[in-house]
């Protein structure tokens, strides 16, 4: 074992990272009841990344929507200031969020509301806007509900943390992307839109409809006659969406379908998620890592005793000031065993926020979930409510997970990796 010494940081971790019950939403013990489901045939697989393709590919996706479609996403940002509060005021009038939002998939969400497809978005309950939110003024969600989606707060663990999409039933996209302005215009991000196979999108369904059905009503405020005729108005409203931003020197990615016979296997977090990919790294000769952050000693562990060809890329930026320094202890020990850690460039992305990594240059995984013990983690895959037992209670977050094994999907992945490593830099402690 060349890397003992990170035995170590299990302490160090656990204390950056305590234990902190605010937030959470759990409601009951959660019994991991998801296996993984894996296809060896035909499918077809849309890659796309930020902050070249991704606004254009999932307003689309909304656009071209017939039925239904499904969100599950950690909460929406307005990109005119909509989900802000300026002097104790949460939120905008109604007028400016229909009228001046410039979110496209906002604007889409809404035009297929009015045009009869049931919405349905299963958020995180960051706020209560019977509380939050002053007389007349609305965020994007609470007017997506007032207009007729129907929204839920997630309850089955601690925090939802997927970014998921079906329209349909039958087209889904998993991604690292937040909706936010940030994830889709000023980050690199990955995701994938998965269709042709009824197995893959079945076992996402089947997820979605299990933390829908244990959801809380999204609350909503009464708001005059004036405001609710705006807001029930089924005038379809222009979508624009924004040209891709451009990074001095950065690689330009494309969006590409790969539909051929190849083995897939989608699953979820925490259901055994972590035995799951921990068994294939192992088995593996090279891991090729791009992700935004790792914060948990089991990761470092597993990382810091792998014998096979490593490579590591991880964002230049972390927003949280307590994952920094989780990410930054797990850093320095890997630094000091003799392992490479390479930054994304700086001045560039304000935040690398995808979550990759492929084995042996012929398989992918993608996730929505950091490498932390929040989105994967280990031991007993019983997760009780803090109310039903505050000393056995994790923070724990819902995330989904794809593992691809095609050549033409890994030579996409392998060249984005290798363009962006060769534009970063050595993390030095």
């Amino acid at each position: 074992m060349r890397f003992l010494s990170i035995l170590l940081l299990a302490f160090a971790i656990a204390v950056a990272r305590s234990q902190d019950a605010s937030g959470d939403f759990q409601n009951q013990t959660y019994n991991s009841p998801f296996q993984p489901v894996s296809i060896s045939g035909k499918a077809s697989i849309t890659t796309y990344f930020s902050p070249d393709t991704s606004i254009q590919t999932e307003t689309n996706m909304i656009i071209n929507a017939k039925q239904t479609i499904d969100i599950g996403i950690p909460g929406m940002d307005s990109w005119v200031g909509c989900s802000d509060s300026y002097n104790g005021v949460y939120g905008c009038s109604v007028s400016k969020q229909r009228s001046q939002e410039t979110f496209p998939i906002f604007q889409a969400l809404l035009n297929a509301i009015h045009r009869g497809v049931e919405v349905r978005i299963l958020t995180n309950n960051y706020y209560t806007p019977n509380s939050t939110c002053t007389s007349g003024q609305i965020d994007p969600i609470s007017f997506l509900a007032l207009a007729g989606a129907k929204v839920r707060y997630f309850t089955t663990l601690t925090f939802l943390h997927s970014k998921y999409c079906n329209v349909d039933g039958t087209s889904s996209s998993i991604s690292s992307i937040n909706y936010s302005q940030t994830s889709f215009m000023k980050n690199r991000e990955a995701g994938v839109i998965v269709t042709g196979n009824t197995q893959l999108t079945d076992f996402t369904n089947t997820v979605f409809e299990y933390d829908w059905n244990l959801g809380i009503d999204w609350p909503t405020i009464t708001y005059s006659s004036s405001d609710m005729k705006i807001i029930n108005d089924k005038t379809q409203i222009s979508v624009q969406i924004p040209s891709p931003p451009s990074f001095s020197g950065s690689y330009v990615t494309t969006v590409n379908t790969v539909s051929d016979k190849m083995k897939v296997t989608v699953f979820t977090s925490p259901d055994n998620a972590w035995d799951q990919v921990s068994a294939d790294i192992k088995a593996s000769s090279s891991l090729k890592v791009y992700i935004y952050q790792i914060t948990n000693s089991d990761w470092c562990d597993l990382i810091g005793n792998y014998t096979g060809d490593l490579s590591i890329l991880v964002s230049n930026e972390i927003y949280d000031y307590a994952d920094w320094q989780s990410a930054s202890e797990c850093y320095k020990h890997l630094s000091k065993s003799g392992i490479t850690i390479r930054k994304t460039a700086k001045n560039m992305y304000t935040y690398s926020h995808q979550k990759y990594w492929i084995l042996d240059d012929e398989v992918v995984y993608l996730s929505t979930g950091n490498w932390g013990n929040t989105d994967f983690p280990d031991g007993s895959q019983t997760f009780p409510s803090y109310n039903e037992s505050p000393s056995e209670w994790r923070k724990t977050n819902r995330d989904f997970n794809i593992k691809m094994e095609d050549p033409k999907l890994a030579t996409i992945y392998l060249d984005l990796f290798k363009a962006d490593y060769q534009r970063g830099y050595d993390y030095y402690n």
